[in-house]
C-alpha cells in the first residue's frame, strides 16, 4: 500500500514538473513571438501586458538581456538599466549586457557610467575593442567633445583593418564634420560610400543640425547661436567643393577623355543580391530598383543572416563597390575577396536587417544611420 502511495506522489510530482516547464516554455516563446509583432501592433500596452506575463527562466541571464533590449528599442532605457542590471547579476561577465547598458545610459545623457559600461566591456573583450571605441567615440560626440571623439573612432577603426566597419568611418566623418574638418569628413565618407553620398552624408548633417536631437550628434555643436553659424559653414564647404569640382571636370575633358560615371561603370559588371535579412521579397525588390537605376543584377539568391549589410567585391572591383553603395539607403560594409561564384558575378550585395527599416526609402542621404553598435 505504501509503495503505491509512494509511486503516485512520485508521479504527481512529475506532472506538476512538466505542466511548470510548459508554462515557462510557453511564456519565453511567447517573448519571442511579441519581439517580432508588427510595429503597428506594439503599443505601450502590449509593452506593460508582455512585461508582466514574461517569466524569465531561472538563472538564464539571456531572458533578462532579451527583455532589456526589448525595452531599449522601445526607448525604456531606464527599464532596460534595470534588466541589464539582472543579467549582470547573474552573468558579470555579460559583455553584450555592459555594451548595451552604456548605450541607454549614453540616452539618458549618463555619461560617464555608460563610459565606465564601455571600459568594462573593453577590458573582458579585447578582441571586440572596435565596438567599444565606436561606442566611447558617439558618447564623447554627445558631449561635444570633438577632438576625443575622432581619436576614440580612430582607435575604433584600426582594430579591424582587414573588414572595417563603414559604421565606424561614418562616424569619424561625422565628427570631422562636427569639428569643421570638412575635408576630413569627405575622406572619410568617401572611403566608404563615395563622392556622391559623400556630399549627401554632408548635408544630413546640415539638416540635423537645424533639428538637433540626442542621437543626432550634432546636439551640442548646434545649440542656441552657434546653428546659423553651423549651417553657413556647411553650406560654403558644399559650395566651394561643387564648384572645384566643375573647374576639375573641365580641366580634366581638355586634357583626356572624361572617366566614366558611376552608372556607366557599373553597368559594366554583374551584380547578385542576397537576402540576408529574411524578409520576403526583399531582394527581389533591390534587384528591381538597382535595374531602374542602370545596373546590372544578374542574379537573387538568399544569403546568411546578417545585421549589417554587407558589399563582398572581387579584387580589382574596389571603385565599383563603392558605386553600388552609393546606390542604396544605408551604409554598407565593403570586403574584398578573391573570386565570387559563379565567375561572372563581381560584386555581391548582401541585404543585413538594417536594411529593413529602409525598403521604402531609394535615397541615401535619407535614412539615418545607428552611430552605435551593438545595441
Amino acid at each position: 500500500m505504501s509503495r503505491k502511495i509512494f509511486k503516485s506522489f512520485v508521479c504527481g510530482c512529475a506532472l506538476v514538473c512538466a505542466i511548470s516547464a510548459c508554462a515557462t516554455v510557453k511564456n519565453f516563446t511567447g517573448f519571442f513571438g511579441f519581439m517580432n509583432m508588427g510595429r503597428k501592433q506594439v503599443t505601450e500596452k502590449n509593452l506593460t501586458t508582455f512585461a508582466y506575463t514574461i517569466r524569465p527562466v531561472s538563472g538564464n541571464p539571456e531572458s533578462h538581456y532579451l527583455l532589456a533590449r526589448y525595452y531599449q528599442e522601445r526607448g525604456n532605457h531606464s527599464e532596460a538599466i534595470i534588466e541589464f542590471e539582472k543579467t549582470l547579476a547573474i552573468d558579470p561577465g555579460n559583455v553584450k549586457a555592459l555594451n548595451a547598458m552604456g548605450v541607454s545610459y549614453d540616452y539618458l545623457k549618463e555619461f560617464e557610467r555608460a563610459s565606465e559600461c564601455y571600459q568594462a566591456a573593453l577590458k573582458l573583450d579585447p578582441d571586440s575593442a572596435g565596438i567599444y571605441y565606436n561606442n566611447m567615440g558617439q558618447s564623447l560626440l554627445l558631449q561635444g567633445k570633438y577632438m576625443p571623439a575622432i581619436e576614440a573612432f580612430k582607435k575604433a577603426a584600426a582594430c579591424d583593418k582587414d573588414f572595417p566597419n563603414a559604421r565606424i568611418y561614418n562616424n569619424l566623418g561625422r565628427a570631422y564634420a562636427l569639428a569643421g574638418r570638412y575635408d576630413l569628413a569627405v575622406a572619410e565618407f568617401e572611403r566608404i560610400s563615395g563622392i556622391i553620398s559623400a556630399e549627401a552624408l554632408l548635408d544630413r548633417i546640415l539638416l540635423t543640425a537645424e533639428k538637433p536631437s540626442p542621437d543626432s550628434g550634432a546636439m551640442a555643436a548646434t545649440a542656441g547661436e552657434e546653428t546659423k553659424t553651423f549651417i553657413a559653414r556647411v553650406s560654403r564647404f558644399l559650395q566651394e567643393r561643387a564648384e572645384n569640382n566643375v573647374r576639375d571636370k573641365n580641366m580634366m575633358s581638355a586634357q583626356a577623355p572624361q572617366k566614366p560615371s558611376n552608372r556607366e561603370l557599373a553597368a559594366d559588371v554583374c551584380v547578385e543580391v542576397q537576402n540576408g535579412n529574411g524578409v520576403d521579397f526583399s531582394a527581389r525588390n533591390m534587384r528591381d530598383s538597382l535595374i531602374q537605376k542602370g545596373i546590372r543584377v544578374t542574379r537573387v539568391t538568399d544569403g546568411i543572416h546578417v545585421q549589417q549589410t554587407c558589399i563582398f567585391y572581387e579584387k580589382g572591383y574596389a571603385e565599383e563597390a563603392k558605386a553600388l553603395a552609393g546606390q542604396i539607403p544605408v551604409v554598407a560594409k565593403l570586403k574584398e575577396v578573391q573570386s565570387l561564384e559563379p565567375p561572372r558575378i563581381k560584386l555581391r550585395l548582401l541585404l543585413g536587417r538594417d536594411m529593413v527599416r529602409n525598403m521604402g526609402s531609394p535615397s541615401p542621404s535619407s535614412s539615418p544611420v545607428s552611430s552605435w553598435i551593438g545595441a
